[in-house]
């Protein structure tokens, strides 16, 4: 018998990617797939539970999978396709409560405390969700049911797949008791390696250690800590309109080769402000903080940034901030592996930039390039320099040639 104030449902959806592609071509049910991007050195975004039980898991590269499993299917993602099913099932959510946040692409959290009075208690609200969606989409979810967010993200994954646990406030303390911390979410490997070292291993000793020691090595964050500890988590579930408002715009691509040209870095540079302009441009919006992010070939990342005294939703407007960026950086200390662009400091686009005819001209080109790498896949349209550079791994001669073409067209 529910008793307690609040009712939160985390709903989980099982190998989200896979289990797409699965049901939307029958004859890859049953098989094991893993989801990737395009190229070789791409790394797996997810994997079916078939290919799981080989040891297969997102992060992997393709050859790594392919060594435990010969016989996986790689397929490459489409991230519109994911968006359309996360749409599908969000509105499906919505007819429950409006108390609905979307937690990441493949993750809801519900707050259903004021459903009850029309859909009944909460253990009977959780199982008509999880059966709704899994009819609707033919693909199966885990739900946790709890008294919090905390608590309800704890319980959807005790039971994967496809499992329904619900975690009563008063069972809450003997949960808790043996649970390794690093189970509570939000409690990274960092953040465990500091707790064992100060003799917290376990969720009830988090809740038993002295405020004043967190504090000391955690600040503000140890008085959060002790409260996960305890399974108390008052944030709230936000309502699907707060959601709305987007605060930044990225994209990241993994080169198909480790370089340190700058030319070929500034290509696929270019190419990911393509990207971002055209996700800008397609929100209506403008930015006036860019950021690069750079991946070393032993897997070192950074990031730095700039902010502009002005917006910028253009590809050369984004990408002259880069270079900027690239330029106050210096020599890069070791061959690139991944790059990324990003936009904030978001504000809404002023219409008066359409009266200049080539930025008209660019979003107009913008529609069109996106239009076909939505239908094709991802950068099936990109930069001549990048289409040179995916090739300069494979050119014998003269480099001097190569590095005066690169400076001309990038």
């Amino acid at each position: 018998m529910w008793n307690s104030k609040r009712a939160i449902i985390h709903l989980d959806m099982d190998a989200y990617f896979a289990s797409v592609e699965q049901q939307t071509n029958p004859w890859l049910k049953g098989k094991p797939i893993a989801v990737s991007g395009r190229g070789k050195r791409a790394v797996i975004a997810t994997a079916s539970y078939e290919a799981r039980e080989y040891g297969i898991s997102a992060g992997m590269t393709i050859y790594e999978a392919r060594k435990l499993c010969p016989d996986i299917l790689i397929v490459e993602g489409n991230q519109n396709k994911y968006i359309y099913t996360t749409l599908r099932v969000r509105d499906i959510l919505l007819k429950y409560t409006d108390q609905v946040e979307l937690y990441s692409i493949d993750e809801f959290f519900l707050d259903i405390t004021n459903s009850q009075m029309i859909f009944g208690s909460p253990e009977l609200i959780v199982k008509k969700v999880k059966d709704k969606v899994q009819e609707a989409t033919g693909l199966s979810c885990s739900c946790g049911l709890s008294m919090n967010k905390l608590m309800a993200k704890l319980a959807s994954k005790m039971n994967k797949p496809d499992g329904l646990t619900i975690i009563y406030p008063e069972k809450v303390p003997e949960i808790l008791k043996e649970l390794p911390i690093d189970k509570l979410h939000g409690i990274g490997h960092k953040t465990k390696l500091r707790l064992n070292y100060l003799g917290i291993e376990k969720a009830s000793q988090l809740a038993e250690a002295p405020t004043d020691l967190l504090n000391t090595h955690f600040g503000i964050w140890g008085h959060i800590l002790k409260s996960m500890g305890k399974g108390i988590d008052s944030s709230p579930v936000q309502y699907y309109w707060q959601q709305d408002q987007i605060k930044s715009i990225s994209h990241s691509y993994t080169l198909p080769f480790d370089t340190s040209h700058i030319g070929i870095i500034r290509s696929y540079i270019l190419m990911l402000c393509q990207r971002v302009a055209a996700r800008l441009q397609r929100e209506g919006k403008s930015a006036s903080t860019i950021a690069l992010v750079i991946r070393y070939r032993d897997f070192e990342t950074f990031s730095r940034r700039k902010t502009v005294g002005y917006f910028v939703n253009t590809i050369h407007g984004i990408y002259f901030v880069c270079l900027k960026i690239l330029e106050e950086i210096g020599e890069l200390a070791k061959p690139v592996r991944l790059l990324g662009v990003s936009a904030t400091s978001l504000a809404d686009d002023s219409r008066q930039l359409c009266l200049l005819e080539i930025i008209q001209k660019e979003r107009e080109f913008n529609k069109v390039v996106e239009s076909i790498n939505n239908r094709y896949g991802e950068f099936t349209i990109k930069p001549a320099s990048v289409m040179f550079a995916e090739r300069f791994e494979k050119l014998q001669g003269n480099w001097g040639w190569m590095n005066s073409y690169l400076g001309r067209i990038c």
